[in-house]
């Protein structure tokens, strides 16, 4: 269990630091947003490109933090219930789940998605729009974000699995009754 907790913590670190690096893009984002909004209105100026970058720096936001949304227990869950559960029954639902859903689903999507980018990348798909850019990196991203959501799974699943058989300290009740 030991192994497996390193390899937990070393899962939380990755996301934890590519989910930090991705918030500079928020900013990133908002600055271009704001310098395709001045240009446009205030020298008749556009340009897809910089539009399109908002775009995929959004993108990559979203794909890139949720493995550490994952981690922060931040994902949307039936609370209603989840939360009145004891902490054993939460523990279980979170490993099956996991085990269940959650890493099929990615996995499956990863694959899926490899496929896509790989013709994306042959045929250096790109924007239509004059200006714009290449899609095929964009496409790249989604299966490595899917990876990486994967790991996380994984993550919790060991740390769930840990708290269970006594190796990690339970989580607190969080119930409603």
């Amino acid at each position: 269990m030991r192994f497996l907790l390193r390899l937990s913590a070393a899962i939380d670190a990755l996301n934890r630091a590519i989910g930090r690096w991705m918030t500079w893009l928020i900013l990133l984002c908002a600055l271009a947003s704001a310098l395709a909004a001045t240009l446009r209105y205030g020298f008749d100026w556009g340009s897809n490109a910089l539009l399109e970058v908002q775009w995929f720096m959004f993108g990559l936001v979203f794909l890139f933090c949720a493995s550490w949304t994952l981690q922060a227990g931040g994902h949307v869950r039936i609370d209603i219930l989840y939360s009145r559960l004891r902490p054993t029954t939460q523990l279980w639902i979170d490993i099956l789940g996991g085990l269940l859903f959650l890493l099929p689903v990615c996995l499956l999507i990863a694959y899926d998605s490899w496929n896509f980018f790989l013709i994306a990348y042959q045929t250096r798909e790109a924007s239509p729009n004059p200006g714009g850019l290449a899609w095929w990196p964009m496409k790249l991203a989604i299966p490595v974000a899917f990876v990486l959501l994967s790991l996380q799974g994984v993550s919790e699943i060991i740390k769930s699995a840990a708290a269970l058989t006594g190796h990690r300290e339970m989580p607190e009740f969080r119930g409603g009754h």
